[in-house]
């Protein structure tokens, strides 16, 4: 198991736009994804509900994402998902999350990366329920998993290993003039000490009462932002603004210029799934 600790990046890389799942227009530049009704998964062990995906056609990402919830004393089956590395960011609970030969417990605020074709499972560990986001690339399809009677018939050995992000709160600085304080978690480019198999980046970010950043856009790579907890406003030049609560998440084509506010009297922290991975050069700020 390989453990991070997070990287802060001076400049965060953060988006927006308007939809519920499957509303938006195809080709629009900012997009408002809703939280869709939830279905039971692996035979009632779960439920999941689509962020990226099959609910939304119109967005052109090449992965998959959707918010799990399993009971306490519930678990995901052993499976494996051939070729699709899968990310797990816990919102709340507490998970143990098996990766072929190891198993790690990861709480609120940690992510763990599972490498393609791991056998895994996941089981709510504590008292409460236990709500992830989980993120494959490539994106997720019901051909690519193996469970049950395949899993012998598969007859696959692999060894892989966890990567763990450590708490995105060690060594938190704020950049107290625009209230914003943001750390990378997972980059394929800036942390290449480390072999990450996938080809986006995440970023957590906290934004105070207030807090804003900047126009800016991002050449080449989409950016999706989830607000864990609070409330960001997203606008555009030519005036267009979203609200995007807790819970939805607002998706951004590559170049497509925004401005992020949190809109709230409490601090409000959000994901950044950037695609393909950020990097410095990629950023272009506007006055």
């Amino acid at each position: 198991m390989y453990r991070i600790t997070p990287l802060l990046v001076v400049c965060i890389l953060l988006s927006a736009g308007c939809l519920a799942a499957g509303d938006s227009p195809a080709g629009a530049g900012v997009s408002l994804i809703a939280p869709v009704d939830p279905i039971p998964i692996f035979d009632g062990q779960a439920t999941y509900a689509g962020i990226i995906g099959a609910e939304t056609p119109q967005i052109p990402a090449n992965y998959s994402m959707g918010f799990v919830a399993i009971a306490p004393g519930n678990a995901t089956p052993p499976h494996r998902l051939i070729g699709t590395a899968e990310l797990i960011y816990v919102l709340g609970g507490t998970a143990e999350i098996r990766c072929d030969n190891e198993t790690v417990t990861a709480r609120e605020g940690e992510t763990v990366l599972l490498p393609e074709g791991v056998l895994q499972s996941i089981a709510s560990a504590g008292d409460a329920d236990l709500h992830y986001i989980t993120v494959s690339q490539p994106a997720y399809t019901p051909e690519i998993e193996i469970s049950g009677d395949e899993l012998d018939a598969l007859n696959l050995t692999t060894d892989g290993r966890p990567i763990v992000v450590a708490d995105p709160h060690e060594g938190i600085e704020w950049d107290l003039e625009s209230g914003v304080a943001v750390y990378t978690l997972i980059n394929p480019v800036l942390m290449n000490e480390t072999m990450i198999p996938v080809g986006y980046s995440l970023a957590y970010g906290e934004l105070l009462p207030g807090g804003y950043l900047g126009y800016d856009g991002i050449l080449g790579s989409s950016d999706l932002l989830y607000v864990i907890e609070g409330e960001i406003e997203v606008s555009t030049p030519d005036r267009e603004t979203i609200r995007v609560p807790a819970g939805s998440a607002a998706y951004v084509l590559p170049e497509q210029v925004k401005e992020t506010r949190n809109v709230v009297a409490s601090t409000t922290r959000i994901l950044s799934f950037i695609d393909p991975a950020w990097t410095p050069e990629k950023t272009v700020l506007f006055e």
